[in-house]
């Protein structure tokens, strides 16, 4: 009774990737560019508090005698000085949470400085300017942590610079939209920066994502994927350690409850990665490994005949699931595709194709298919579609060349539809 269990909790739970690939798919900060975009957020922060130290100088004279502006711009400076120094220090690590937190806090002091420097002189029109140049600063610090921190703390730093100057509405009047305007501008670089970076982030990761499962392409006919893989080597560990186990005396035979349940366990799950290696294709695995075909694919393909395919129509098959389900669907329905591989019913003819693939798309219309689709199902072979307004099916008839392993091209698969 337990290895229905087993087989559900390895082929019914949600996705995750392997350690290995999930290091390179999640490093988009420090590489695959994001070194680049940090540099240049870096600078684009640099000229914005520039430009308020040169908006500070012209209202300077504005101030009554005392420090002015300087005590909030020195704060400030203290602040940008610490976490330059910490950041040269970690480089190779990333910034402890405790300091990142305690900078941010530290944001606090030339916020209050100067927001208590420009009170009452909004008449004047002097507005805070250290206060919206710490908006600034937290530009680089949203490409080098996370971006959702750093968009709450500018917005309260705007907040509170609105609130001063709402403050003096009656005293100040017009200038009153001026202050207004500063705390926006307070808001927006970070707003901007955080766009581009969340947007870069989520290009690289399919980028990866698609370059990583390209890797199946060019395995056997059957193969173990980087997921299952893992889960080999970690069942391979757990039974040597219980073998080494009993076989250094540290259990006694016959086993305790607790050990026989675990050297069950062990070869439950040896036994269900065995049975479904049988019918595991680069298809199958393609689709697992993959964090934006996992939940949106299903095969079926009980005879392992996706094996079949060279690599030229593998490659193309896998290029129109991500051109079919690979971006979610504008509209309301859940994007998602069901591909299928069976035998031809008659295989004595020798027009018979060699297999039948389906791929049925739901929650997407066939108009709105990337033209690219298309050109990539030429080289999976012959195909035709029958459409839906929100669904369609797309019939390919392959030629597969038996002779050719699954690395190298295959030069009879590629045909001009009939229905594209």
């Amino acid at each position: 009774m337990r290895e229905p269990q087993i087989a559900a909790s390895i082929t019914g739970r949600p996705f995750r990737r392997p350690s290995r690939s999930a290091r390179a798919a999640g490093d988009v900060r420090e590489s695959h560019g994001g070194r680049r975009l940090a540099v240049g957020i870096t600078i684009a922060s640099g000229l914005i508090i520039a430009g308020h130290l040169a908006h500070a100088l012209t209202l300077a004279p504005l101030f009554p005698p005392g420090p002015g502006p300087w005590a909030a711009w020195f704060a400030l400076l203290g602040v940008v000085g610490i976490g330059v120094v910490s950041r040269m220090v970690s480089r190779n690590a990333p910034l402890p949470d405790w300091l990142y937190l305690t900078l941010l806090i530290a944001l606090i002091a030339p916020v209050w400085l100067d927001i208590a420097a420009t009170q009452g002189l909004l008449h004047l029109g002097v507005t805070p300017t250290a206060a919206a140049a710490a908006g600034a600063v937290l530009m680089p610090v949203a490409a080098i942590r996370g971006i959702r921190i750093p968009v709450l703390v500018a917005g309260a730093i705007g907040l509170v610079i609105a609130v001063a100057a709402l403050f003096q509405l009656e005293s100040a009047g017009h200038h009153t939209v001026t202050g207004v305007v500063v705390a926006a501008a307070t808001v927006l670089p970070v707003v901007v920066a955080v766009l581009a970076i969340g947007g870069f982030r989520r290009l690289v990761r399919r980028e990866l994502d698609l370059s990583l499962v390209q890797s199946t392409v060019a395995t056997p006919r059957t193969a173990v994927g980087m997921r299952a893989s893992e889960e080999l080597a970690q069942l391979d560990f757990d039974a040597e350690s219980l073998l080494d186990d009993v076989g250094s005396g540290r259990i006694a035979i016959p086993l305790p409850a607790e050990a026989a349940e675990r050297a069950g366990t062990i070869a439950a799950r040896l036994r269900v990665r065995l049975i479904e290696g049988r019918n595991d294709t680069w298809l199958r695995h393609a689709v697992t490994e993959s964090a934006y075909l996992s939940n949106r694919v299903t095969v079926d393909d009980p005879g392992g005949l996706a094996g079949l395919l060279g690599q030229a129509q593998r490659d193309g098959l896998l290029l129109a699931l991500w051109f079919l389900v690979g971006e979610q669907s504008k509209g309301t329905a859940e994007l998602s595709a069901h591909v299928t591989c069976r035998e031809p019913a008659d295989a004595s003819s020798p027009d018979t194709p060699d297999l039948l693939l389906s791929i049925e798309v739901t929650g997407l219309a066939r108009r709105r298919v990337d033209p690219a689709t298309w050109d990539v199902l030429d080289s999976v072979g012959t195909h035709e579609v029958e459409a839906a307004p929100e669904t369609f099916r797309i019939d390919i008839d392959c030629r597969v060349d038996p002779h050719v392993s699954a690395g190298v091209p295959v030069a009879r698969g590629a045909a001009h539809p009939r229905g594209s």
